[in-house]
């Protein structure tokens, strides 16, 4: 029986190039930090160990070294051991002062593969413990690094993303195994962004989408002026609309776009350059991965579903895991078509969409559109009540600029969006994670306090 492959085994050579962390730092000394740090495991059990992001080298250092002992990593930024044992996750291991300690015995048997835990939450789910693989994580690397990286060219590619995310840490990954260089920080600030690409001399970006979409709307010239030498960005999908991926690729660099989430990650992608006339889809699914749209309307797009290589082992929950798959294939809850030629296109999550007398509404875009016209600088609909026809949801719109309910709709009429919403609340606490994402539960405060 052939013994399953650990992401540690693919960095086994990987020793010449650098990680820019504060500073230059060669990956052999990591490497020797690595092979020191999993000496010191002698004797110890097969189970969770609770890792925190704050410092990346330590981060990185844990991640491997526990990951060729055969442990599973639990990431999390939550470093309070009383914390921790609150956490739906029983976690056997933390680190105190650089040594693994034990917080509960090991009991529970976790599949062999098993290499990763992070804890994430979607727009329709509450929060979810997922299960990554080796495979999972190696597959993905492959993939990306056959499609995004030229032979004889040397990349220093700058994360700026958290990696306590599925995004970050695939991008991690695929890196050290190409045997190129990477940029981490510790802040996500856009006021860092150019200072550090400049400084760590940076040829390429991996961003969330929302992230880069800000950076391009805030400043364009500036965005412009401060990407010189850039090859590359690699994206995230999400709602990054086609004007900004044809205003990115005029400036030069190629634009990479992926599909997926946590659960099934990178199932399609997308080389803008090498498909000028796709750049309004998400691409291609990798090899070995499949999409499949449920269509239950005469519309032309329906449920995406996902199966293949990159579907995860599931959830903490496997009765929430179980109620996703249908004869092995995942429910996204993300609407979406495919074209004639095979290219994905992402028609927005299910709960962001509503049918208005027979007519359906994308929020996403209705929230474009009033953003644009008020110049609003932040703006969110929610539907409260998750019912996609009008006579069941209730909507709620929020924004942070003074604006007449009346201006509004109108506005609404004159441009035939037929919708209403329970309320308009005006509130600055806008509040944004990482990754760009806003706070949905700091709204829900806001409706229980009018």
């Amino acid at each position: 029986m052939q013994k399953n492959k650990k992401l540690y085994d693919e960095i086994d050579n990987y020793s010449e190039k650098y990680i820019y962390y504060k500073k230059i730092i060669n990956f052999k000394t990591v490497k020797n930090q690595i092979e020191s740090k999993y000496k010191s495991f002698t004797g110890v059990k097969r189970g969770i160990v609770a890792l925190d992001t704050t410092d990346k080298i330590k981060f990185l250092t844990r991640l491997y070294s526990c990951n060729k002992a055969g442990l599973i990593v639990f990431i999390s930024n939550i470093r309070s051991h009383a914390e921790l044992k609150k956490e739906k996750i029983k976690i056997n291991y933390t680190f105190r002062k650089d040594k693994l300690i034990k917080i509960f015995d090991t009991k529970k048997i976790y599949p062999n593969d098993l290499a990763v835990i992070l804890k994430t939450s979607g727009s329709t789910d509450s929060s979810k413990y997922v299960y990554l693989s080796n495979s999972n994580i190696s597959f993905v690397a492959s993939e990306m690094n056959k499609e995004i990286f030229k032979k004889k060219k040397n990349y220093n590619e700058f994360i700026f993303a958290p990696i306590d995310h599925a995004f970050a840490l695939g991008r991690i990954h695929s890196i050290i195994k190409s045997k190129h260089s990477m940029t981490l920080i510790d802040d996500y600030n856009f006021s860092n962004f150019y200072d550090t690409y400049k400084v760590a001399r940076c040829n390429s970006i991996s961003i969330p989408s929302k992230l880069l979409k800000n950076l391009m709307e805030m400043d364009f010239m500036n965005f412009k002026r401060n990407i010189k030498n850039l090859e590359y960005a690699q994206v995230s999908t999400g709602y990054f609309p086609k004007f900004l991926r044809k205003k990115f690729l005029d400036i030069g660099p190629n634009l990479f776009i992926n599909y997926g989430m946590t659960e099934a990650m990178r199932t399609s992608f997308l080389n803008c350059k090498k498909f000028p006339t796709k750049i309004h889809t998400e691409g291609k699914p990798f090899k070995g991965i499949k999409i499949k749209i449920l269509k239950n309307t005469k519309k032309k797009f329906g449920q995406v579903y996902i199966r293949g290589k990159n579907l995860v082992l599931g959830y903490s929950n496997k009765n929430l895991w179980k109620s996703k798959i249908k004869n092995g294939w995942f429910r996204t809850g993300d609407l979406g078509s495919i074209d004639k030629d095979g290219f994905f296109i992402f028609h927005g999550r299910d709960i962001d969409n509503i049918n208005v007398n027979g007519i359906n509404y994308n929020l996403k875009n209705v929230e474009n559109e009033i953003k644009n016209f008020f110049k609003i600088p932040n703006i969110k609909i929610l539907n409260i009540t998750k019912k996609l026809n009008n006579f069941e949801s209730t909507l709620y719109l929020f924004i942070d600029k003074k604006i007449k309910s009346k201006s509004i709709y109108l506005f609404l009429r004159k441009y035939n969006f037929n919708i209403s919403f329970e309320n308009i609340i005006f509130t600055k606490e806008f509040i944004v994670n990482n990754t760009g994402k806003i706070n949905i539960n700091n709204l829900l405060k806001k409706i229980n306090e009018k």
